[in-house]
């Protein structure tokens, strides 16, 4: 490039100087709570890990979805993700070893927080955006009278992101906070196709149709009831990132780079 080139030398040299401690820090950080844990006799087994990775995926449609802008954000694989979050879990796990929550606590917590756990309707939403109320009306007639909503949203929407795709956003849940409420909830309550609008949104006014609501299962009260149990005990407990600063020193990791890597 340039008349220059850069040897796998050079390149690898760049990498450790920039992620080579972190990556590091990350393999001691597994190392030392991995004993702690078998020292516990703490294991996580592959359902914790497929729970924990469908209540993650939930807000983006399938567990496929979810993989794909794993990787596309974070560069992480789909097995890199189980084993991260794998290791979340055996973290959380030993922080919070010892500590007893009581059916009390947890009763009460359930008491204050009765929609805590209620399942969110999820919402395959299409929108049409134009400039003002009377357009929107118009749009919304067109539709009425039989015209395609995909090809109408191609023709007139301002929204250049959902426009190229015949106005489909992709999966939006019911309580997300960056769309009207009350566009959410006529959303929630459509039949797939049905159309609705005009409602205010930013930057001018849509009409929406609905390709499909699905609301998960409800969880069983034994779930519910763990998870109220792991997150009090997630609040007494230390910081995770202390838990893994502590852990290192208890079981002596240390990074020590090679100085051949760096000579």
């Amino acid at each position: 490039m340039a008349g220059q080139s850069i040897s796998l030398r050079q390149w690898q040299d760049e990498l450790q100087k920039k992620h080579g401690d972190e990556v590091l820090l990350a393999m001691l950080n597994r190392i030392a709570v991995g004993a702690e844990a078998k020292r516990l006799g703490i294991s996580i087994s592959d359902q914790e890990v497929d729970r924990e990775l469908e209540t993650a995926a939930s807000g983006y449609g399938s567990k496929e979805q979810y993989y794909a802008q794993m990787e596309s954000e974070l560069g992480l694989t789909k097995e890199e993700v189980q084993e991260e979050t794998a290791y979340r879990l055996t973290l959380q796990a030993v922080a919070t070893a010892g500590i007893v929550i009581t059916d009390k606590e947890i009763d009460e917590y359930t008491r204050q927080n009765p929609d805590r756990f209620r399942p969110v309707k999820e919402i395959g939403l299409s929108i049409i955006k134009v400039h003002t109320y009377m357009e929107a009306e118009r749009a919304l007639d067109r539709i009425e009278s039989g015209e395609d909503f995909a090809a109408l949203a191609q023709e007139i929407s301002i929204d250049e992101d959902s426009r190229i795709h015949g106005g489909r956003v992709g999966t939006v849940e019911e309580n997300d906070p960056f769309w009207p409420q009350e566009l959410l909830k006529a959303a929630a309550g459509l039949s797939p196709g049905d159309v609705a609008g005009p409602f205010q949104v930013e930057g001018g006014y849509a009409v929406i149709q609905t390709d499909r609501v699905t609301a998960p299962p409800m969880p069983d009260d034994r779930e519910i009831r763990d998870q109220v149990r792991q997150e009090l005990a997630l609040e007494q407990a230390p910081p995770l990132q202390q838990v893994e600063d502590n852990l290192r020193t208890k079981y002596g990791a240390a990074i020590d780079v090679d100085k051949g890597l760096q000579d």
